[in-house]
C-alpha cells in the first residue's frame, strides 16, 4: 500500500510539469534521428542494442551493480521513461512496480513493451510438485499447530487482483500428537470428511475443530477475506487446506492471533510450501530459458518497428540474426550438458534458473525462493546438506550481485567447491564499460555448469 500511495504522489507531481514542457519535449524528439529506449534489465538492455544497435539510444534503469529484486525506481527514472519511446520491461511478476508506472504514464506516446507476451510461465518447484500430485489427496496443505484458547483469524487475499479459487475447503482436526505426527494421525479422516458433504461459510464467520468440513466462500467485492477461528481448549490441532495459503496470501500472513501476530505451523504437508511463494508462484526468469530469450528479441523488434516503420528491414534483420546466435548456443547448451556424471544443480541462492533446468533435463534445487529476500529455514539447509553429501556433489553454485553466504554455508559443511551461475539480471560499472554481453554471461555459465556437473569435453 505504501508503495502505491509513493508512486500515485510521484506520478502526480510529474505530471504537472510535464504540461509545461510539453512542447520542448515533441521538439527534441522531431530533431532526434533515434528512438529512445528505457530497459529494466540487463538482458533486456542487451537484445535492444543488438537490434536497434545506431538507430537507438537505450538505457538501463538498474544502476550497476544493483540486485534487481530490490530495486525501486526514483522521480527521475519515471521522468526519463516518459520521455522516452519506447518503455520495455520483463512482465508483472518480475517488476511489479512498472505496472503502477504504466497506469500513470503522463505521455500517451510511450510504447510500452512487455517482452513476456506469448511466454507461458512457469510455476516454482513446489507449486509444480503440487499440481503434480494434486490428485493424491483431497487437500493440497495440512498444517500443525500448537494453540492456545481464543480466537483467531485466517485471510485470504487477492493476488494480482483474484483469488486463486472462489471457495476453498478446510478441515480442522484436534489432535494428541504434534508436528507431523499430528497430520499422520488424523490425515485419513480428514480426507474421509474433504469428500463428503460440507458446512458453507461466507466472510466474518466461525470455523471451529469438528469432523466437518467447511467451504469457505470468498468476498469477491474485497480484496481480503476474514474468517474467525474458535479455539476454545489448548492444544494441537490440524488444518487441512483444498490450497496451499499462500497462493491467497499477498501482504500479510495468513493465519494470526487475537493480537494480530502471526501464528507458524510447527509442522505442514508438503514441508516447505511456506516458503516459496513469490511473484504469484510463476518464475518470472523467463530470459535464462534460451528458447524465451528469443520470444523477447521478437517482441522487441516488432514495438521498434511499429515506434519506427521506416527501418524495418534494418530490425528485421538484426533480430532474425541475434535469434539465430541464440539458437546455436542454445544448441550448444543442450549437446554441451547432454554427457554428464551429474545433473543436480545445488544453488546457493534465489529461484531462477527453473527455464534453464526443465531445457536441458537438468534437477535444481535452490535455498531461496523468487527473491533473494527469502530466507531459507534451518530445515531447509539441514535437507541441501545432505543432498550434497548423499548424491556427491563437488560444486555449490552461488548468484551474482548477491551475498554468497548460504553457498558458502552449504559448501564449507560438505567440502565442495563454489561456481558462479550468473542470473545476468544487471552486471557491475567494469563489466558495463568492458561492453559484457548476455550471450558472453551465458557463455560462462555453460563453461561452469560443464565443471560443476562433470560433463565430458
Amino acid at each position: 500500500m505504501k508503495k502505491i500511495i509513493f508512486f500515485i504522489i510521484i506520478i502526480a507531481i510529474i505530471a504537472l510539469g510535464f504540461f509545461a514542457v510539453s512542447n520542448v519535449k515533441q521538439k527534441s524528439k522531431n530533431n532526434s534521428e533515434k528512438l529512445t529506449v528505457v530497459t529494466t534489465l540487463f538482458p533486456l538492455y542487451d537484445f535492444v542494442k543488438a537490434v536497434g544497435q545506431d538507430k537507438v539510444e537505450v538505457s538501463l534503469l538498474l544502476p550497476p551493480g544493483v540486485e534487481a529484486h530490490s530495486f525501486e525506481p526514483k522521480p527521475s527514472d519515471i521522468v526519463k521513461i516518459n520521455e522516452s519511446d519506447l518503455f520495455v520491461y520483463t512482465g508483472k511478476f518480475m517488476e511489479p512496480w512498472a505496472e503502477d508506472i504504466i497506469k500513470g504514464l503522463v505521455s500517451k506516446d510511450v510504447n510500452v513493451v512487455d517482452s513476456s507476451m506469448g511466454i507461458e510461465l512457469m510455476k516454482g518447484a513446489e507449486e509444480a510438485n503440487e499440481a503434480e500430485h494434486a490428485g493424491e489427496h483431497a487437500f493440497e496443505w495440512a498444517g500443525s499447530f500448537t494453540l492456545a484458547p481464543g480466537d483467531y483469524e485466517w485471510s485470504f487475499a487477492k493476488v494480482d487482483g483474484k483469488y486463486a479459487d472462489p471457495a476453498m475447503k478446510m478441515v480442522v482436526l484436534k489432535t494428541v500428537s504434534e508436528s507431523a505426527d499430528g497430520i499422520k494421525e488424523v490425515r485419513e479422516l480428514a480426507e474421509k470428511l474433504l469428500t463428503q458433504n460440507v458446512l458453507k461459510l461466507t466472510a466474518g464467520e466461525m470455523v471451529k475443530p469438528s469432523e466437518v468440513a467447511y467451504e469457505l466462500t470468498f468476498d469477491e467485492k474485497s480484496d481480503i477475506t476474514k474468517f474467525k477461528v474458535s479455539i476454545t481448549e489448548a492444544g494441537n490441532y490440524t488444518f487441512f487446506t483444498e490450497h496451499v495459503p499462500t497462493e491467497f496470501e499477498a501482504d500479510e500472513h495468513f493465519f494470526k492471533n487475537v493480537a494480530l501476530a502471526d501464528v507458524e505451523p510447527r509442522a505442514t504437508e508438503p514441508e516447505s510450501s511456506e516458503h516459496h511463494h513469490h511473484h504469484g508462484g510463476l518464475d518470472p526468469h523467463i530470459w535464462l530459458g534460451l528458447d524465451n530469450a528469443q520470444v523477447m528479441v521478437e517482441n522487441i523488434a516488432s514495438s521498434l518497428i511499429v515506434s519506427d516503420p521506416a527501418n524495418t528491414d534494418y530490425y528485421r534483420k538484426n533480430a532474425d540474426e541475434y535469434k539465430a546466435r541464440l539458437l546455436r548456443l542454445d544448441e550448444k547448451y543442450r549437446t554441451g550438458l547432454t554427457q554428464c556424471k551429474s545433473r543436480k544443480i545445488v544453488y546457493g541462492g534465489h529461484y531462477a534458473f527453473g527455464y534453464m533446468a526443465n531445457r536441458y533435463g537438468l534437477i535444481y534445487t535452490a535455498a531461496q525462493g523468487f527473491s533473494p529476500d527469502s530466507e531459507p529455514t534451518a530445515n531447509d539447509l539441514v535437507s541441501m546438506v545432505e543432498q550434497i553429501k548423499n548424491n556427491n556433489i563437488k560444486y555449490v553454485f552461488y548468484e551474482e550481485l548477491a551475498s554468497p553466504k548460504i553457498a558458502e554455508t552449504l559448501a564449507n559443511e560438505t567440502g565442495a567447491k563454489l561456481l558462479l551461475l550468473n542470473g545476468a539480471h544487471n552486471i557491475t560499472k567494469g563489466d558495463l564499460e568492458k561492453n559484457v554481453s548476455f550471450l558472453s554471461i551465458m557463455e560462462e555459465n555453460l563453461v561452469n555448469l560443464k565443471t560443476g556437473l562433470d560433463c565430458s569435453k
